[in-house]
């Protein structure tokens, strides 16, 4: 498995003086790295103590430094949102829906190694985790509102169209064109686009 790390800068929240708020981002930041490595390496649900030995900390400093495993996989979601942040939100080089549409199959597509692990992390644990059953139906919602945004409101069968929409172009189905099928990043844009184009050209 492969996938662009982001820049993992936590949030400073912390009121102590500098030098030990200073070390106490860092030890958070190694802990969100190792856990980053480890499901990287196929662990998409590594343990406490994995995390620790990956980081080099000690486990009781993984529970200083976050509450429980929900916050480090919580905090792994929200500073990789932030590294896609402004590629999600840059204006369409479009002026057409059906353009910006297929705008939206290279964004998913080109973003997908960035939000692998934040996306399995939620996939593995929701069902286990109130907190990340939220967090997925958020993301999900996302999905759709980004769709919403560009797809007219009056067409004819708006409801099945945006879902199937949805359907081709969700992280899932990147996933799914990419670690089951095996597909190259160019491969999956050319599959992805060949599905909106059969949904949309004849509208």
């Amino acid at each position: 498995m492969s996938s662009k790390k982001p820049k993992l800068e936590v949030v400073d929240n912390d009121k102590a003086p500098d030098g030990r708020r200073q070390r106490s981002q860092r030890s958070r930041q190694k802990i969100l790295e190792a856990m980053w490595a480890l499901m990287l390496e196929g662990d998409m649900d590594p343990s406490a103590a994995e995390i620790a030995e990956e980081a080099g900390v000690g486990l009781r400093s993984v529970f200083r430094h976050f509450e429980d495993m929900d916050a480090i996989h919580r905090e792994l979601v929200l500073v990789a949102e932030a590294d896609i942040a402004p590629d999600l939100m840059k204006p369409f080089q479009s002026s057409d829906w059906k353009s910006q549409i297929l705008e939206l199959v290279e964004r998913t597509a080109n973003l997908w190694d960035r939000v692998l692990v934040p996306h399995a992390t939620v996939q593995v644990r929701r069902h286990k985790s109130e907190i990340m059953m939220d967090e997925h139906k958020r993301a999900r919602l996302r999905e759709l509102s980004s769709i919403k945004a560009v797809l007219p409101k009056d067409l004819t069968d708006y409801d099945k169209v945006l879902l199937s929409l949805d359907a081709t172009l969700c992280y899932s189905n990147v996933r799914r064109l990419r670690e089951d099928r095996g597909l190259s990043l160019d491969d999956t844009k050319a599959v992805m686009t060949h599905m909106v184009g059969a949904l949309i050209n004849d509208i």
